[in-house]
């Protein structure tokens, strides 16, 4: 029988990404066959999301109903992890993460079973950076038609561009404008003239509450704004200040700049580990 790992995906984009990018980093590690169960995670998802890494060159296949999680509250699924806590690492066949352990409990995850079923975020570069250079090719979003999309794109990536983003609308954590100023007039001082692209999901609070310092800035997201859309052009920044948000981290860390800076705050109040380049600024959280 082939040797596998079977990798639930759940969540926003931004967590799709991760546990896809620690699963295909483990099945190369550990020589197995990728299989990605996109229908489990979200039988009870509340938020009304979609598995959307079909949209993305990955090298998963579909695991077939046999192979799939079930329903994460459902008996079977809860029976098999819980049944798996029992056993030796050896013989374990599922690994739920677990938030508070170090990353070794992927990476140092050695089983004899054929087929090993993986259930979490992973939200660290920490699981997959052996495999970056990988992870970013198979992690490029659909690429804009020539139009005013791919125009503007170029013009991101061409030029000293620092994307912000905005995450507060049923989010909770979230960060008050302290967080963003004290980036702000860091890019400022670090990047000298940029130019300050905000993306998020309330620019109106945004044009209220943050002061740019004079420098310039353009609001892009609008209402109902295109997910994928708003991805491709933040990834396409040279810098960028991030939310406390796995979207936001993955569009910063995405595209390789040589002189790339990312300022990302200190106390994300979730799991989410910056990368190691980053630059962490002391923050608040408002619940």
């Amino acid at each position: 029988m082939t040797r596998a790992v079977v990798a639930m995906i759940k969540g926003g984009l931004g967590n799709q990404l991760f546990a896809y990018a620690a699963a295909r980093a483990y099945a190369i590690r550990t020589r197995r066959e990728l299989w990605i169960d996109e229908v489990s995670g979200y039988k009870r998802d509340g938020y009304g999301r979609a598995y959307m890494l079909d949209l993305f060159p990955i090298a998963g296949t579909p695991a077939t109903p046999r192979w799939r999680f079930g329903d994460p509250r459902g008996l079977h699924h809860k029976t098999i992890r819980s049944f798996n806590k029992l056993l030796p690492q050896a013989f374990k066949s599922y690994l739920a993460e677990e938030s508070d352990q170090p990353e070794t409990q992927l990476t140092g995850f050695v089983t004899n079973r054929q087929v090993v079923r993986l259930n979490g975020y992973w939200q660290s570069e920490k699981y997959f950076f052996e495999r970056a250079s990988i992870i970013r090719k198979e992690l490029q979003p659909p690429p804009f038609p020539e139009g005013p999309d791919a125009d503007f794109e170029a013009l991101l990536g061409s030029t000293n561009s620092v994307f912000l983003h905005i995450r507060r609308d049923r989010y909770s954590p979230r960060l008050g404008s302290g967080y963003y100023e004290s980036s702000i007039g860091a890019a400022i001082s670090t990047l000298g003239s940029c130019h300050f692209y905000v993306f998020g999901d309330d620019l109106d609070w945004a044009k209220q509450y943050i002061d740019f310092h004079g420098a310039p800035v353009t609001y892009v997201s609008e209402p109902n704004s295109d997910e994928l859309r708003d991805f491709r052009l933040m990834a396409a920044c040279r810098h960028a200040i991030i939310a406390n948000s796995s979207f936001s981290w993955w569009a910063a860390w995405l595209r390789r700049h040589a002189d790339k800076r990312v300022w990302t705050p200190n106390d994300p109040g979730w799991p989410l580990k910056p990368a190691s380049e980053w630059t962490k600024v002391p923050n608040r959280l408002e619940h």
